[in-house]
């Protein structure tokens, strides 16, 4: 008798324990399979796009020039007689600064002046005759050819004088002078350079996402290297409307020069630009993107799986992207895991 209870105790403890490794094996399947099911979908992190304003400021180097920056030529040939400016001096627009020998001039002048004289008496009195029939029409046409040489070689005999008189093509500040009393000085030759140090320009290049939030007109804060503390208002007066070989506009800033020290041309200067766009745009996280710039993909989810979105970028502004197109602001975009995922994948959102 108790040989058989120690048996049916052990096969209850056989049963017991193969009982439990059953349901332990059921169990251990179901996991599994669930294991199975979230190992399909790949964990990716997201974001959206922002309505951002964005206020910029950067700063672009160049150098300085005098928006009056002038050469005068000589007109004629002949010695110089007098010099009546010399380096350093300012001098107003016309005002006489140097004089060429001109006798011989001044005579033909007046010898043309004398004959423009005759002819013109001479022209009246044909013209009295014709109407009278008394010349032919012939004859005062003559006379009028006559007339209008006379007029040329009067005309062409001032230009020639005037040209003797060196005069200021521009109000400013002599910088330089090439010439001296008694030296022949021949056509063409450079006498004066006439500098305006009052308005300079300042001529800097900017990439096109730079270049877009300015207008002319824009104000525009410039220091010069030599005086970093000394800001002077500036105004951008032109901007390319082409890009150079290097994908660069050149921006030309027009400066009043009138601070505490006044600034010279050939001084390197920066341009201080903090400028903010007219209207909210769409930006996204740069690290968003698959594919170049020039062919700019991301990933969205839609109900639990992956889709492949090609965008249209406008500007750049650092690591955010302006979305002109392709997703919408609700969109959610996969930020971390693209490289994991194609076209109808499934995905597990992580939680931030």
């Amino acid at each position: 008798m108790k040989k058989t209870l120690t048996v049916l105790f052990s096969i209850s403890v056989f049963a017991l324990v193969g009982f439990t490794l059953y349901g332990n094996k059921q169990d251990m399947k179901e996991e599994a399979k669930l294991a199975e099911v979230k190992s399909d979908a790949i964990p990716v992190e997201i974001t959206s796009l922002e309505r951002k304003n964005i206020n910029t400021a950067f700063n672009a180097d160049g150098i300085l020039n005098a928006k009056t920056d002038l050469a005068i030529l000589s007109e004629t040939t002949g010695t110089v007689v007098k010099m009546y400016k010399e380096k350093g001096t300012m001098v107003s627009k016309g005002e006489l600064l140097a004089q060429i020998e001109n006798n011989t001039i001044q005579a033909e002048v007046s010898a043309a002046k004398v004959n423009l004289e005759k002819v013109q008496t001479d022209m009246d009195r044909f013209t009295k005759l014709y109407k009278e029939n008394a010349v032919t029409k012939r004859q005062l046409e003559d006379v009028k050819i006559d007339l209008k040489e006379a007029e040329s070689r009067y005309s062409s005999a001032q230009n020639q004088l005037e040209n003797s008189y060196i005069r200021a093509t521009a109000s400013g500040k002599i910088n330089n002078d090439f010439l001296q009393v008694g030296e022949l000085i021949s056509l063409g030759q450079k006498l004066y350079e006439i500098i305006d140090p009052s308005i300079l320009k300042l001529s800097v290049k900017l990439t096109a996402s730079d270049v877009l939030s300015l207008k002319e007109g824009n104000l525009v804060k410039v220091s010069a290297q030599v005086f970093p503390q000394m800001k002077l208002d500036g105004r951008i007066i032109s901007i390319a409307s082409k890009a150079d070989d290097a994908l660069k506009y050149e921006v030309e800033i027009e400066v009043i020069n009138k601070g505490d020290v006044e600034l010279k041309a050939g001084m390197y200067a920066t341009a201080h630009f903090n400028s903010k766009g007219n209207q909210e745009k769409n930006y996204l996280d740069r690290n968003a993107l698959i594919g170049s710039i020039q062919n700019p993909e991301v990933y969205v989810v839609e109900e639990g799986k992956s889709h492949l979105k090609q965008l249209t970028l406008g500007e750049i502004r650092g690591e955010l992207v302006e979305v002109l197109s392709g997703i919408q602001l609700d969109d959610q975009v996969v930020l971390n895991g693209q490289i994991n995922l194609s076209e109808g994948t499934k995905v597990n959102i992580l939680e931030k």
